[in-house]
């Protein structure tokens, strides 16, 4: 209680018109809140902040308390984003920007830059200083101009203001925009010159500031892989950092040769990426003198889309070190006096980088089962940090795309039931990957479709297609579309019957989202695979006229390539099954020549679909029982051959035959449907 008296009256003095007192009363607060937290939160309940930013904002406030003023500033924004946010919306920056103008106090300048390298640590606060940022550029670019002729970088006060400087300019490349707005001011000049310069702090904050500025820019990266220096490249010198003995000049090294290798602008060193850049972030996982939350990142971002370099990074035994990081969290969990809030961080971190790494190749899949990913997974997937679910969802979506692993590690892992359970969560990231990991789980290769659908599965997907969330309703769509392949009539009877075809069709109209729209058109089709069971239902359900006019409009021609896909092959599954609905495509106003018209599409899948969608209906003969109808065997005419025939069909299929353009799977379904004009026309 004295404590909070005594702080009171501090923040009461601020308000005196005696400067002695108000300097006083800054000194007491500001060596109060320096290193202590709590003293930060409290001096923050009890409104400095407004106290501070007046101070600042008269122009007749004496230097000294400026000073104590911009100094409490700093301070105060180093604890939390929510504290810096309001220092921003407060109005601090502009006194701020005044202080670091020519003439100023030297020491007043310098507790601005801090404050306002402090102020810029986060994202909103980097995201709100737009009408400022034409203004501070400049003023960083001469300072870091002082060292062009080397003159000054030796200076220990010289040093530490371009450090500072240099490390602004990053933060202020937090836009596209703004990253072109840096580097028209000829600051890639001036930055690389300070790579090699042998003081570590310019070194680290050079490339944080060519980090930020090349990040997901291509044509940034391109500048700066042409950039010389005495001789070397850009790339070069970087290379060359990857090794330095300082291991946190070692990993900003490696996030700027990750920039450049994520826009494929450094091709030509790709090897060097692979065997330097690659084991060098590996080895600083667990490296005490960097942050392991930033190694990981690294890694991570490094191994982004890029097949060779994951598989590099697990030579270089990254799953190895990236299990042992989660086992070690593992064991925290219960220890008092530790950090969860960091570790959670870190574990997350660590299971997303462990998911960029198994993405795509198969012996990066193989190597994290060998060492126990999906225990690590299924205790992720239980874990109280939604987060740390999430990524364990995303993981486990990567690694279950392995149909071996899917097959034989899976049945056993334990994973089913915690993944089901996390599709009834709340938390929309958690649902998002959760199902999109499902998907792979439940095509009829997969051993734990069985368990899945007697988890009630179907009952889960249902609701889910009914979320607020374009890609949970994607995803449930997607993984009903997975389970109504190689079922029997009484499943696929009861499936059907809680999905309702009704709801299906309604998703399928041109006014959904097309993510959506595009699955939901795949249910369809895959409920007339199979059996012609699907296609009774589907016109009990919806009649002959809708189910029509819906095939229409799937075909126009301004609709996704995929959902032409998945509607010709909805076709053909109709037309091979029944003779009677095939009857009612065949004899349609609109369709026959519609689906004609996709034969000799440019994308295969759709000339593919549609050709089946020919070779379906030319397989019915006259005078020929059911069963011989719907294998095609036998004798006998074609019962619609004059109607593709109207239609020009064997014209454009010989055209199409002669096209050595095409690729082998269109030419060949070409030659099967020939076969049928080429029987028909036998004497």
């Amino acid at each position: 209680m004295a404590s909070t008296q005594g702080s009171t009256q501090f923040i009461q003095q601020l308000q005196s018109p005696d400067p002695v007192v108000v300097y006083g009363a800054l000194r007491m607060i500001k060596n109060a809140i320096i290193g202590s937290s709590a003293k930060k939160s409290l001096y923050f309940r009890l409104q400095i902040i407004p106290n501070v930013s007046s101070l600042l904002a008269m122009d007749d406030t004496d230097v000294q308390i400026r000073v104590q003023a911009t100094t409490i500033i700093s301070s105060l924004a180093h604890k939390s984003e929510e504290i810096a946010k309001e220092l921003l919306d407060s109005g601090v920056m502009t006194p701020l920007m005044n202080q670091i103008m020519p003439g100023t106090d030297p020491v007043l300048i310098e507790a601005s830059e801090r404050a306002l390298n402090a102020l810029l640590s986060y994202t909103s606060t980097k995201m709100g200083i737009e009408e400022h940022a034409r203004t501070i550029i400049p003023y960083l670019m001469s300072i870091i101009a002082e060292t062009k002729d080397g003159s000054n970088v030796y200076e220990m006060h010289a040093h530490a203001r371009i450090e500072l400087a240099v490390r602004i300019l990053g933060k202020l490349c937090a836009t596209e925009a703004r990253q072109y707005m840096v580097a028209n001011t000829g600051v890639i000049e001036l930055l690389v010159p300070l790579l090699p310069c042998n003081y570590p702090k310019i070194q680290i904050s050079a490339l944080q500031a060519l980090s930020a500025l090349s990040y997901e820019n291509m044509e940034i990266c391109r500048a700066l892989s042409l950039v010389p220096h005495k001789g070397s490249s850009f790339s070069a010198i970087v290379l060359d950092l990857a090794r330095h003995h300082d291991p946190e000049i070692r990993l900003h090294a490696c996030l700027c040769l990750s920039n450049l290798s994520r826009m494929r602008v450094a091709t030509g060193w790709l090897k060097d990426i692979q065997t330097i850049a690659v084991p060098a972030l590996v080895k600083l996982l667990k490296n005490p003198q960097v942050s392991s939350l930033d190694a990981i990142q690294a890694l991570g971002y490094l191994c982004h889309e890029d097949a060779e370099i994951q598989v590099a990074a697990k030579n270089a035994g990254a799953i190895v070190e990236l299990m042992s990081i989660l086992t070690e969290i593992e064991n925290q969990e219960e220890e008092d006096f530790v950090d969860q809030v960091h570790n959670i961080r870190v574990a997350k971190t660590t299971l997303l980088t462990l998911g960029t790494i198994v993405s795509t190749g198969e012996e990066c899949r193989t190597k994290a089962v060998e060492c126990q990913v999906f225990s690590h997974l299924v205790r992720a997937m239980k874990h109280k940090d939604n987060g740390i679910k999430a990524a364990a969802c995303l993981c486990t979506q990567y690694i279950v795309r392995s149909v071996p692993i899917c097959r034989t590690h899976v049945p056993e892992s334990g994973l089913l039931k915690p993944l089901l359970n996390l599709l009834r969560t709340t938390q929309t990231e958690v649902q998002v990957n959760a199902s999109a990991a499902l998907i792979n789980l439940l095509p009829d290769f997969s051993p734990c479709r069985n368990d899945a659908l007697k988890e009630g599965v179907v009952d889960i997907l249902v609701d889910l297609m009914e979320s607020d969330t374009i890609m949970i309703r994607r995803n449930a769509l997607w993984c009903i579309r997975n389970v109504l392949v190689g079922i029997d009539d009484d499943t696929r009877k009861d499936i059907i019957a809680k999905i309702k075809i009704q709801r299906i069709y309604e998703l399928s109209q041109p006014e959904v989202d097309p993510v959506v729209r595009e699955k939901a058109v795949g249910v369809l089709q895959n409920i007339t695979a199979d059996s012609v069971l699907g296609t009774h239902m589907i016109f009990d359900a919806l009649g002959s006229d809708c189910v029509l006019e819906l095939l229409r409009q799937l075909l126009i021609p301004n609709v996704d390539n995929s959902i032409h896909t998945h509607a010709l092959y909805l076709i053909n599954n109709i037309a091979v099954r029944s003779q009677p609905h095939c009857e009612l495509i065949v004899k349609d106003r609109e369709l026959p020549q519609a689906i004609v018209s996709y034969i000799n599409n440019t994308v295969s899948e759709v000339a593919i679909g549609a050709l089946w969608c020919l070779n379906s209906i030319a397989s019915h003969k006259k005078d020929l029982d059911s069963e011989q109808e719907i294998d095609g065997s036998g004798g006998g005419t074609s019962r619609y051959m004059a109607e593709l025939e109207d239609l020009g069909v064997r014209a454009t299929l010989e055209n199409m035959r002669n096209d050595n353009s095409l690729c082998l799977s269109v030419k060949d379904r070409v030659k099967s449907c020939l076969d049928y004009f080429d029987t028909t026309s036998e004497p």
